[in-house]
Order: structure tokens, then sequence, then C-alpha cells
């Protein structure tokens, strides 16, 4: 390989990575490197060969070192941010994007990703300028248009957000995550006939599928005399907050046959919702075994009987405990004095959400300074043991381990004066039974919630506390323990002769 041929090499190099041909274009920038180490461009195609085989740490000493050659090339900055950034280190990936956009001002993609990892420090004006700066440089870059209307949700101003969420469907009108967002807003803005149409686009995600089923979907047609088969999809929280529109279903003439995970079993069979219920195995994808005429996700239930919050169901509870694990519980948690409160902060660790809709412990830990009040925590999972680390005085009774299924932990909340919970299926769970419950927003929170309400129209029972700005639990915990300190005393004053 004589010196005049390492352009060519490279050259190639880089059409095969851009092939997909990885073996060959780490092949010929090594045979680059073996004859030149200090070769910036043949360091940068091995970077990025080990990053796109899943060697990260490798891809970063690699693009470093390109960078320590040719410290002038913004695409080295770029790709090394984004390596950084799939590494959640943010700080690092962020100055690696500000290089970038010094020696290439107009570098759309920078200007994306910068904005994203401001978005997620919380420094919404910061997010705001990138991404408009992104939609300057490309003023058809849907992704750009999407998260600004992202963070106009965040901010809890909707009709901004349409407007960024319609201008990116002009320019990519087959986004399900665009659609999906824009479902978010109209709701949010109690828009439901628009938002229960764009909220079929869910089906179109990555992360959601549909059940098999031979026979049609209900139209909405007359259902006398028919069956219809209807199965739960997403998380807990959504099968308990819409099985209530079963009854509706079932008042129309039709038997029902619902499908349901086991967690939620006894729950359900309690409640008498059906006329037959079905337990869904762990993927399982095959059609039901059993006869009906036409099938729905029970999400899509909502578009057929909501079009107003008038037309939500006023019945509360329409779920119940079963007597027996009621008195159990009862039993269990009434030797002793005070105000009995269920606490849980955090929801399933490996759902997206969930890093926004959660807080600590910690961040609950001052209601716990409350006098006369006990405290029962009903967190399941990993978010649990940080009782061990933060409840160092005792002050929270742990009965998480015993609550098995939905049933039981129905038994439980149903000998409580109180819930204070994150967005988590246990408020859900709580406002179908009809417990008291405070559940604690964050600022962007889901559509269920509506916008700028204190109250849900789902659950009357059910009291919202809303961050006033991003990540800030602390300030709405300190109004939410003024709060407890005033229901004390007024379950007090009820319960004195």
């Amino acid at each position: 390989m004589s010196e005049e041929t390492i352009p060519q090499l490279l050259q190639q190099a880089t059409e095969f990575y851009a092939q997909g041909n990885l073996a060959k274009a780490g092949a010929l920038a090594n045979q680059v490197y073996g004859k030149q180490p200090d070769n910036h461009h043949a360091l940068y195609i091995l970077g990025m060969v080990a990053n796109a085989a899943g060697r990260d740490t490798l891809a970063v000493t690699l693009l470093q070192q390109a960078i320590a050659i040719h410290a002038q090339h913004p695409y080295y900055y770029f790709h090394l941010g984004s390596i950084l950034q799939g590494q959640e280190r943010l700080v690092r990936a962020k100055d690696a994007y500000q290089s970038a956009l010094q020696l290439k001002p107009d570098f759309c993609e920078a200007h994306l990703n910068l904005g994203n990892i401001q978005f997620l420090e919380g420094d919404a004006g910061g997010a705001r300028e990138s991404f408009q700066a992104a939609i300057a440089c490309n003023p058809n870059h849907a992704t750009a248009y999407f998260n600004l209307g992202v963070l106009s949700q965040e901010e809890g101003n909707h009709e901004a957000a349409l407007l960024s969420i319609d201008r990116s469907l002009q320019c990519h009108p087959d986004a399900p995550q665009a659609h999906m967002a824009k479902a978010f807003s109209l709701l949010m803005l109690e828009r439901f006939a628009e938002g229960w149409l764009e909220y079929e686009w869910r089906w179109r995600l990555d992360n959601l599928s549909p059940r098999i089923c031979p026979k049609p979907r209900w139209q909405g047609e007359s259902l006398a005399g028919k069956s219809i088969y209807v199965y739960t999809e997403q998380g807990f929280g959504d099968a308990i907050m819409v099985c209530r529109l079963l009854k509706l279903l079932k008042a129309g003439g039709a038997r029902v046959h619902f499908e349901c995970k086991a967690e939620l079993e006894s729950l359900f069979r309690l409640a008498e919702l059906s006329d037959l219920l079905h337990i869904r195995q762990p993927d399982d994808v095959d059609p039901p075994p059993f006869d009906y005429d036409v099938h729905l996700p029970i999400m899509s239930l909502p578009g057929f009987f909501i079009q107003t919050l008038a037309d939500i169901p006023k019945e509360i509870p329409y779920l119940k405990a079963d007597p027996d694990r009621l008195l159990y519980w009862c039993r269990r948690l009434n030797p002793g004095h005070g105000l009995k409160v269920g606490l849980n902060w955090s929801g399933n660790p490996t759902a997206t959400a969930n890093r926004y809709r959660a807080c600590t412990l910690q961040d609950l830990y001052p209601l716990t300074q409350v006098p006369g009040v006990r405290f029962f925590s009903l967190q399941k999972g990993s978010p649990a043991e940080q009782l061990r680390f933060v409840d160092q005085e005792g002050k929270i009774t742990d009965y998480a381990d015993e609550l098995v299924d939905f049933a039981e932990t129905a038994a439980l909340l149903s000998n409580l004066d109180l819930l204070i919970s994150t967005d988590t299926a246990v408020v859900h769970l709580a406002g179908a039974l009809g417990i008291p419950t405070w559940t604690l927003l964050h600022t962007g929170s889901e559509w269920r919630w509506l916008a700028h309400r204190d109250d849900s129209p789902w659950y009357p029972g059910m009291r919202l506390f809303r961050q006033k700005t991003p990540k800030d639990w602390a300030s709405m915990i300190a109004d939410v323990v003024q709060e407890l300190k005033i229901f004390r005393r007024g379950l007090r004053k009820k319960s004195m002769p």
C-alpha cells in the first residue's frame, strides 16, 4: 500500500460502512491505520465501525483519538456526542455537540440532539432554542417540530403543542408517535371525538401489537343478541380505568367476553363486569379459544361511549374487595390509632414514562413528620428497596410482599383512610374503590388527568397535586404535608362523639 492509495482506501471504507458492510470497512481502515497510526480519518471510520458493532467504549476512545489529531471536523464531535448520549453521559455529550456547532453552526442534527439533552435536564428554554435552530437549518424537519410539541406538552401548553405537532405531521403524515402526541393534547383539551380517533394510531407503534382476531372488529353497530370479545392492553391502570364501560356493552344487549392479565383476574371476577372472564398468558398471540361475533381492545371503548366529560359513568365504586380479605386486613391494620395512609412512589421502573411520573421515597418522606398518621407502603418492585435506606426510623409499615395481586391490594386499600401516590395503577384502583386518593403529577402528566384541574372526572374522590415546575417534587410535597395535617384534623373531628 502506497501513500497515494490511502485516500482511495478510505473512500472505499466509507462506502462499505454506508452499505452496512462493517467487516470490509473495518479491514480497509485498519490497513490505513497500520500504515499511518495518526490518520484521523481511519480512526474515525474504526470508531464508527466499533459503534455499529456495539463496542461503544472502544468507539469513544477511537473518536477521541481522531479529535486529538484533527480537532476541526464537526462530524467527529457529533458522532462522539451521539455515542455518549446513548451511554447517558449527557454532560460530555452536550459538550461534544456544542463543539460540533462551533465548527458548523448550521448542523441541524447537532442542534436537535443538543435540544434533547437540554429537555432531559429540564432546561426548557435551551431546548426550545435548539429545536428552533434545527428548524431554521431545515424548515421541513418533522422531528424538530415534534420535539417542540412535546416540550409544549411538558409545559402544559397543549394549544401550542398542537400547532407544532400538526406542522410535524405535514412533514411526515404517517408518523405514529406524532399522531399519538396529537391524541394526547386533544384529549387533555377535552376534544374527545378527535382525540379518540388519533389514539387509534397506537397500534402503529413498535411496542404495541393488537391481539390476533379472525373475527371483525366492532364498529359501533347494535350488539343485541351478539357476543363481543374485549381484551386489555397497555398498563394495569388503563384496564382498571376503562373496565367500567363493559357494563355499557352489557346494557346494549351484548354477551361480553373479557380477557385480562392474571394479576387482575380476582379483582375483575369479584366485580362481575362481564359474562365470561378469561386470562391472557404472557406472550400469548394465538386467537382466543372461544366463539364470539366481534372484538375490541379495551382502550378503544371510550371512543364509542365518551364524547364529553358528562359521558363518564358516575357509579363509584365500580370495583370491590373480597369480604374475607377485607376482614383479614381490617384485623391486621386496626391495632393502633391514627390516620392510616398508604404510600406509593413509582410505577413499573422499566416503563419509559415512569422516569417522569415517579418520585423517590426520599421525596415523600417529609410526610412522615405529620403527627398522628400511620403510613403503609404499597410499593412493589425494585423501587421498594428504597425503604431500607430511607426509612431508618421505621415510620412506614411495609406489607407490599403480601400484595400478590390487585384483589389483595384492593382489600388493603379499603382499610386505609387515604392513599398518596404518584401516577400508578394503584391510584386507579383506589379511585375505582372510592378510596380518598391524592395523586401526585409531574408537569407533563397524562391526558386522563386533563389540564389545570385539581380533581378528576374519572374518580370523584380523587385530588390532583401538580408540579409547579419540572422535576420539582419538593414544593408539591410541602403542599401535601399541609393538606395532610388539615385532612387529619377533619377526620379526627368526624370521629369524635
